[in-house]
């Protein structure tokens, strides 16, 4: 069984059905990813810094409706923010000039040992020494 930490543009191309910019369509890929989790019953990790980042944009309906076909698989595990991660992640987003919910997101993705499913490229780029990051599409 994997397991994932989906970054919040991935949800987001999910609820939202996206296209990016030069035309992929991105919602279909990140679909398809929850699906492939939901048939092979493998964990998908989320912690309140993802509720946050989404409720940035969204209502607790939206957010609710977003993590509940995951929630009824059984495949969406909640994770506690531990003090010792807060506090690496906080040092971390000052020492690389990143955003704190991402360090954060890659530090509990590591302290899991999951896979950080992800379009942003600083997690490939600026924090593959930490994590292992993959696009929705490139899950096997």
């Amino acid at each position: 069984m994997a397991i994932y930490l989906v970054d919040t543009c991935v949800w987001r191309d999910f609820y939202e059905d996206r296209t990016s910019k030069s035309g992929n369509p991105i919602g279909t890929y990140a679909t398809d990813f929850f699906m492939k989790i939901m048939r092979r019953k493998d964990k998908v990790l989320f912690s309140e810094g993802l509720a946050r980042e989404l409720s940035i944009d969204y209502n607790q309906k939206d957010i609710d409706d977003m993590l509940n076909i995951l929630m009824k698989c059984n495949v969406l595990a909640k994770i506690d923010i531990q003090k010792a991660e807060f506090l690496e992640a906080k040092q971390l987003s000052e020492e690389r000039n990143l955003p704190f919910i991402d360090c954060l997101n890659a530090i509990q993705a590591r302290n899991h040992k999951a896979i950080l499913v992800t379009r942003d490229e600083h997690y490939f780029k600026n924090l593959k020494d930490i994590i292992i990051a993959v696009k929705p599409e490139d899950v096997k």
